[in-house]
């Protein structure tokens, strides 16, 4: 398969948004504390009704120049507080395809924080999902992440740009570490080689906007592998593409009233992997 951006789902006004005010820091850094959580067991989601109507279309093909620089990440650190997301093929899964591995930070899994708006004297509360990712498929990988919030009645909710958003999740996550936002995540991960240490990316997927009043819900994440398949279009016309996407599903416990981040709770199963 070519190293191209028609699987990701992205529309191309985004996507070249991200890539043209990109900005990559490169630092060496203390480790932090990941853990190792047991792969749920697969099955399907019971709240994401209208996962084909919420589902992105393809964009054109073009090639990334960028190549994203990585952190370092110590194994043998003690882990504490995080989600590791199991890679394993599916049976479903066609042979000869890469799969990036992820992990996000857990209690809570969804984060809130309060940026300025700039000229406007006022603070807007954005919520935030941070996460890790390592390249171990032995090749540089192309990485043009989305993350799409689904509700339960298949409204949709892209990740925004938010720069302001980052310093500030950074400051709170670890500062040692420099978060990526949306505009600077998208580029080439080199694979990650070293015996003992993971060279990871780390980044932040911020939404401005979301449903405060849903109880359930997911996030779709594209861009961690190039697996893909076809099925039969409804009206028998060109079979339509799904792609090989990460579903994390989440539970809120409150009301649309006074949001605190401790309402955010991962499912019993927390994630899939599915075709969308």
């Amino acid at each position: 398969m070519s190293q191209s951006l028609w699987w990701t789902g992205l529309r191309p006004a985004k996507a070249f948004q991200r890539l043209a005010v990109s900005t990559v820091v490169a630092l060496t850094v203390p480790a932090v504390h990941w853990c190792m959580a047991q792969a749920p067991k697969q099955q399907a989601n019971p709240f994401a009704k209208a996962e084909d109507e919420a589902r992105p279309e393809p964009i054109p093909e073009f090639k990334l120049q960028k190549t994203l620089r990585t952190v370092p990440v110590p194994r043998d650190r003690p882990a504490y507080n995080y989600q590791m997301v199991d890679t394993s093929l599916l049976n479903r899964d066609k042979q000869g395809i890469w799969v990036l591995d992820f992990a996000f930070k857990d209690h809570p899994p969804l984060r809130i924080r309060t940026v300025p708006v700039r000229d406007q004297g006022k603070n807007k509360h954005v919520l935030y999902l941070y996460f890790k990712v390592v390249n171990r498929t032995g090749a540089p990988r192309m990485f043009v992440p989305q993350f799409v919030m689904v509700n339960e009645k298949g409204e949709r909710f892209e990740d925004n740009v938010v720069p302001e958003a980052i310093p500030l999740i950074q400051s709170r996550e670890d500062q040692s570490i420099p978060v990526l936002g949306a505009v600077d995540l998208t580029g080439m991960i080199p694979p990650s080689t070293k015996p003992d240490v993971d060279d990871a990316v780390f980044g932040a997927a911020v939404w401005e906007k979301w449903d405060p009043k849903a109880d359930r819900f997911s996030i779709y994440i594209r861009g961690l592998s190039d697996g893909y398949t076809e099925v039969a279009a409804p009206n028998g016309g060109k079979p339509v593409a799904k792609y090989k996407t990460l579903r994390l599903d989440f539970i809120r416990r409150g009301d649309e009233h006074n949001l605190t981040e401790s309402e955010f709770q991962l499912a019993e199963i927390p994630y899939e992997w599915v075709y969308w």
